[in-house]
Order: structure tokens, then sequence, then C-alpha cells
């Protein structure tokens, strides 16, 4: 059985619409299903963990709407599988004989993840190649025999992003953008890319940049003036900006890539160049790629995980690879 979470605020409204078109289909085609409605933060997480955790019918877990609704979806699958293995370790730790055949189910998610995009960036959506019509993304998910991807997962403390982790200005970027009004009514007008370039312009003539100090698999790194540094499962990033474009979700690796020592008008000059990736050959970006990634600045820097808040700095960020399923073309 197929569960979808849906969050109908997504996309401002688009995701109410999306999940109108697919509620049809499948009555249509007559296809068992379980639909839960999401209503504020985190919800999707919750939801997805007690599907993950608790429901044998259900096989795939599909999110509907956009990136974060992707990111919290996957948190769920993923608690879901620790707490499973925390219990099959503890059980074979009390039994007199425990199986030699015992594997941490932690190696790989319990659930497979399916999406259908109703957001305003979906880069989760992009990177995979799935289509951003639903009924065309829907039929993925309801083939017979579906193509199943196993993907590297980025953690940070006891979270797990799909996408990205943004430290820097980016942090503070995605702050703005998720507190910003204009965010609604650019999605109203499907020009919901833009609201990441209106907030660049917002914070950049305030921000002040900060030295560094990373560790990348124990290979000590100081960046000085540092603007921001994006760890990357895939290649997009904001909406449709390739910030890491030889990044690949089943490498093993994350690819860094930092941004330093630059003039902030330089940069504003230079941003255009992210969406086609050409920015790659600037000397004031330099990338990095790795599974173990300590970050460490003189003043706390904002971080986002996939767009979300997630605190600041000093953090240490853990390649988990081959980890999570998911359906794709």
């Amino acid at each position: 059985m197929i569960g979808f979470v849906v969050n109908p605020a997504s996309g401002n409204g688009r995701g109410r619409k999306v999940w109108q078109q697919l509620e049809a289909v499948l009555r249509n085609r007559e296809v068992s299903y379980m639909v839960r409605f999401t209503r504020g933060r985190l919800d999707a997480e919750q939801f997805a963990l007690e599907w993950a955790r608790d429901s044998i019918e259900v096989t795939i877990i599909v999110a509907v709407g956009g990136d974060g609704t992707v990111y919290e979806v996957a948190n769920g699958i993923y608690s879901a599988s620790v707490y499973l293995e925390t219990n099959r370790i503890t059980q074979s730790n009390q039994a007199a004989h425990p199986d030699p055949s015992y594997v941490p189910i932690s190696t790989h998610c319990t659930k497979s993840l399916g999406h259908i995009p109703a957001g305003s960036g979906n880069d989760y959506a992009r990177a995979h190649g799935i289509p951003s019509q639903p009924v065309f993304a829907l039929e993925i998910v309801l083939s017979s025999t579906p193509n199943i991807r196993c993907i590297d997962l980025i953690k940070m403390n006891d979270r797990i992003a799909v996408n990205s982790i943004g430290v820097g200005l980016d942090g503070r970027i995605a702050r703005v953008t998720n507190e910003a009004s204009y965010k609604r009514l650019l999605n109203r007008l499907k020009l919901g890319r833009l609201s990441y370039v209106l907030s660049l312009v917002r914070v950049l003539f305030t921000y002040r940049t900060s030295s560094t100090a990373l560790s990348i698999d124990g290979e000590p790194i100081l960046a000085d003036k540092v603007w921001f540094i994006a760890t990357a499962n895939i290649p997009y990033y904001g909406g449709g900006m390739q910030i890491c474009p030889l990044a690949d979700p089943v490498s093993g690796q994350a690819e860094l890539c930092i941004v330093s020592a630059i003039h902030r008008v330089e940069l504003l000059r230079v941003f255009p160049q992210v969406y086609k990736g050409t920015h790659i050959h600037h000397k004031g970006v330099t990338f990095y790629r790795g599974r173990s990634i300590q970050i460490d600045a003189k003043e706390a820097l904002d971080i986002h995980m996939d767009g979300e808040m997630a605190g600041t700095t000093p953090v240490t960020i853990e390649v988990l690879p081959a980890i999570l399923s998911i359906i794709i073309p």
C-alpha cells in the first residue's frame, strides 16, 4: 500500500490542487492508498515516522509538496529505521544466543520514498528527474516495478538532509526567505524561485564574512572572509541553482562549495552564474569532497538543512552512504 503525506500549503496552496488531481486518478484506478494532511511544521515527519515504524501495510511513503516536505518525510523514515535498529540491537543483546546473521538495518531505511513535486523550488525533483506534472510523477510511483535508487543522506546531529546543508550567508538567506511575505506572493505568481534572489539582495549588504576552520576527513582547512559553505548531496540548490554541479547522491561523499575572499559587489555580479554552474571557475570559489566535515567560526553562523533552519555553528556533518531508497523514473 502507498501512503501519501500531503502538504496542502506547499507552493502557496498548490499542494492542495495537486492532491485533487492525484486523488481522482487513484480512485479511478481503484488504487489502495492512505493519506494524511499536514497542518504545521513537523507534521509530515511525524506521519512518515508512524507509518515507517508501525505499519506493515505501507511500503512506499510519498511526499506531496516541496523540498521542505521531502525533508520532513525523509527524516521520519530515517528516524523510524534508527528506532527499529535500536530495538533489534536490544533484543539481540538480551538473547542467550544472539543471531550471528543479524545485520543492523540502519544500513538501509525500511520504507521507500516517493515524491510528487508541489513546491516553489523543487530541487529534489529536479535532481532526480521527477516530472513536474503531478499525474506523470504519480505514474512513476504506481509502476508495477518501480525503479529504486539507494541514495546517501547528510547527517547533522540527529537529523538528515536529502539535498544540502548551508552554513553562513546561505543559512541567513534561508531564514529571511522563510519569514518573507514576498515568498507567498511570488509562489502565487509561479515565480517562487525569485524568493531566494530577493532575500540575497536584502541580506548581502549587511552580512559580515567570517574566518572559518574546517576539517574534511581529518584534513584541517582554514578559510578567511567566508561568505558561505554549501555541503551538497545533489547539484541543485535554492530553486535551480547548480551550486555543486558535480554533487552525486550515490557517491558516498558530499560536495562542498566554499565562497570566500570576494567583495560583496563581485559576489552579486557572479551570482547569476550559479544557475548554469559556471561559477566554478571563479577564484573566490573552492570545492572539496568528504564524508566527515566539521565547521567552526569566530562567530556563530546560521545553518539550514534543505532550506529549513537548523541552528548555528559549530557543527559536525557526516555522510550516510546508500541508506535511503527512493523511487525515480
